[in-house]
């Protein structure tokens, strides 16, 4: 009996015990690891664009804007809202704005007052591009 009860013992523990906890990253925020499984939207082809009014919001994750383009009417506040990891800017290639750097949470705020195409990127990253039209 002691036997059978050190085997049953055996097989219970074996089963159990084979699924260590998986070791669970520290220092990710809860919103990145939601923006971060997001895919920025693209732009709509044969649609008519969403074009906001007083206020509009992009998110910055790492590597990416959401949404990447933007159409705003004059008097529009745009804000930045940094989801990532790292720090990241949203810097006009020729134009009038550009934040310092952004932590996670932190933001940027800026009201486009002259029509036009500003184009702009991360200086901490390059490749990170975005686009906001005014009409």
């Amino acid at each position: 009996m002691r036997a059978l009860a050190a085997v049953s013992l055996a097989v219970v523990l074996t089963a159990c015990g084979s699924h260590a906890a998986e070791p669970t990253p520290t220092n990710l925020h809860t919103a990145t690891l939601l923006t971060q499984t997001r895919t920025p939207a693209p732009t709509s082809v044969g649609n008519t664009p969403e074009i906001f009014s007083g206020s509009a919001t992009v998110e910055i994750g790492d590597r990416f804007f959401i949404p990447p383009q933007l159409i705003v009417t004059t008097g529009t506040t745009v804000t930045w809202v940094n989801r990532g990891q790292e720090e990241h800017t949203a810097t006009a290639r020729e134009g009038p704005f550009g934040s310092s750097s952004l932590a996670f949470g932190a933001s940027y705020k800026f009201t486009f007052t002259k029509p036009g195409v500003y184009q702009y990127f991360c200086m901490n990253h390059g490749d990170m591009r975005g686009q906001i039209e005014v009409r």
